[in-house]
């Protein structure tokens, strides 16, 4: 994992903002010892399979962490949930891209398999851990950051905005749980104290051993978790933040981060899940709505053992008013009389009259009965911007045929908020060695190319004709 950290002093504290997050939660998970050493069981020309059932009785889910291996080119394991056959098949390659850990099954047994080739000498797989689902109520308490005397959250579905999972360490009493989206560069957004809690510098091990999953389907009725099929799991590889702790300034918190194929597909989320563009224009204050889409937790109603129910932890959205863009202390940050909840953390900000656009990362909760607002950081934050337009590396150009709100003909300059419009204008302000990189569309009207240059279509498929 490549882990770059950003992360800039402050001191003063924007008052009346109390973190979204700052709950009391029911340990969710434990870790247990499960010292397990699967081996090549038969020597010769044929392929041979060793296999072992892992139950922990009555647990909703289980993931398994791996201590070794020795794994030929051609071998590999699989684990396979009982409960609804959800299989995952892990490679020395995609066992590095995991951490050595799995994804999350659901049910309280899974099936492990190891599958090695005829010449494969020495193969096996030892398993030394597990993290076990708890059973519980969860949060009992009214939620945090509801604007007014109701939750009017109601269900969506929208295909960039994913689950981030980093119920990881086994004793997560915090919330484990943060809202994850893809942008047009090909990254993915979220709140800074997702990646980075305890704000020492340092990428939390349970974050850097995270997920993000799409497809969440509904919790079990008592809020406990089920998790999404190992086909839309996907672990978190690079990360760059920026957070400093919950006395920090307002504006200061976010993260852009990347994520590694699904072992099952080789397969990354884009294109097939989306993306939102970005911008650092600004809906208008007390007139227009934004919408703030994610993973929050729900217990309205109470669910049946009194605490969370089948909507916590799903993908729910609210539209409202906009309040304002503010900078203080050095953050940048908006407000809006959105309803979220803890784990709407990273949720992205859509412009609702320019329904494709964010204007930002959801981070902090201020609403209640009574008044307040909810808060994140903007695109006008000049770290985050900075972290989003040099993701790729310095001297990257953006080219997007999309109309940008507010932006003329001539305000389009290639950087990450303002791209170039077309290919020729692109390709003109690119670098020799630079980076060019196009959202996805078809590109017509340029015949040479007459300087070295990576070209880059991170978000999906761009095409490029005479």
């Amino acid at each position: 994992m490549n882990i770059k950290s950003t992360v800039f002093l402050v001191t003063i504290i924007l008052a009346g903002l109390p973190p979204a997050w700052a709950q009391t939660y029911d340990r969710l998970a434990f870790k247990q010892a499960y010292p397990l050493t699967l081996k090549k069981s038969v020597v010769g020309d044929d392929s041979s399979s060793a296999a072992h059932t892992i139950q922990v009785a009555s647990a909703p889910w289980l993931r398994l962490h791996i201590t070794d291996h020795k794994l030929g080119s051609q071998d590999f394991f699989t684990i396979t949930s009982l409960l609804d056959g959800g299989m995952q098949r892990l490679d020395a390659k995609s066992l590095r891209a995991w951490r050595s850990n799995t994804a999350f099954f659901n049910g309280d047994a899974v099936r492990v398999e190891l599958f090695t080739a005829g010449n494969s000498s020495g193969a096996f797989v030892r398993i030394h851990e597990i993290t076990v689902g708890v059973n519980a109520p969860h949060l009992t308490e009214s939620p945090d950051t509801i604007c007014g005397a109701n939750d009017d959250r109601t269900a969506i579905n929208d295909a960039p905005v994913g689950r981030i999972n980093t119920l990881n360490n086994g004793t997560n009493v915090s919330n484990p749980f943060c809202t994850g989206w893809a942008v047009s560069n090909g990254t993915f957004l979220t709140a800074g104290h997702c990646a980075d809690f305890d704000a020492d510098g340092t990428v939390d091990a349970r974050f850097a051993n995270g997920v993000l999953e799409f497809n969440v389907p509904a919790s079990q009725a008592n809020g406990t978790t089920v998790f999404a099929v190992p086909n839309d799991q996907y672990p978190i590889n690079q990360v760059t933040w920026q957070y400093t702790g919950p006395s920090a300034p307002t504006g200061l918190d976010w993260a852009v981060f990347s994520v590694s194929a699904n072992s099952n597909t080789g397969l990354l989320p884009q294109p097939s899940r989306g993306y939102y563009r970005m911008t650092d224009q600004t809906p208008t204050a007390n007139s227009e709505n934004v919408r703030v889409t994610g993973y929050g937790i729900d217990n309205t109603p109470a669910g049946t053992t009194g605490g969370e129910n089948a909507q916590t932890y799903t993908l729910q959205s609210h539209t409202n008013t906009y309040l304002g863009q503010t900078q203080a202390s050095g953050g940048t940050f908006h407000t809006y009389s959105v309803d979220t909840t803890p784990a709407n953390s990273g949720s992205p900000i859509v412009w609702s009259n320019n329904p494709n656009f964010t204007i930002g990362i959801h981070t902090d909760g201020g609403c209640t009965a009574t008044g307040g607002f909810n808060a994140g950081t903007s695109f006008g934050h000049d770290a985050l911007e900075n972290a989003l337009q040099n993701f790729w590396g310095a001297n990257t150009v953006f080219v997007d045929s999309a109309a940008y709100p507010n932006l003329a003909a001539g305000q389009r300059d290639g950087s990450i908020f303002r791209p170039h419009s077309t290919l020729g204008n692109g390709l003109n302000a690119t670098q020799t060695g630079g980076n060019l990189v196009l959202t996805p569309n078809n590109y017509t009207g340029v015949t040479t190319f007459n300087r070295a240059m990576t070209i880059r279509a991170p978000a999906g498929t761009a095409t490029i004709s005479p």
